[in-house]
């Protein structure tokens, strides 16, 4: 879509995360990208993106606390993802999305 043309362009102006598509495959093992809160907004048309700094060996488990956050990355990934709005917020035209995109598997 429009809007991840518009995140990469931020990631590429800031950032310069090492960006990852795999997990946007509805084949990928972890189904990442289909079960995000993101994907209702998506079903419905509505440009969607999903940033997500991927699993860690804590993640969602009773060590999963503040301590294990990389802050230098959070903020990085803050900066991304303000520079997606910042971008969106000042282009005169709304995003479109893809047609026929397989959002489910």
């Amino acid at each position: 879509s429009d809007l991840v043309a518009i995140a990469k362009r931020a990631n590429d102006e800031g950032p310069k995360f090492d960006l990852d598509k795999l997990w946007d495959r509805p084949e990928h093992p972890e189904y990442f990208y289909f079960r995000s809160d993101h994907l209702p907004y998506a079903k419905k048309g509505i440009p969607s993106v999903f940033y997500t700094s991927v699993l860690h060996s804590q993640y969602h488990t009773p060590m999963d606390e503040s301590e294990n956050i990389d802050f230098v990355k959070l903020h990085k990934m803050t900066e991304w993802i303000y520079r997606t709005g910042w971008i969106l917020s000042n282009d005169a035209s709304r995003p479109k999305t893809l047609p026929n995109v397989q959002l489910e598997r």
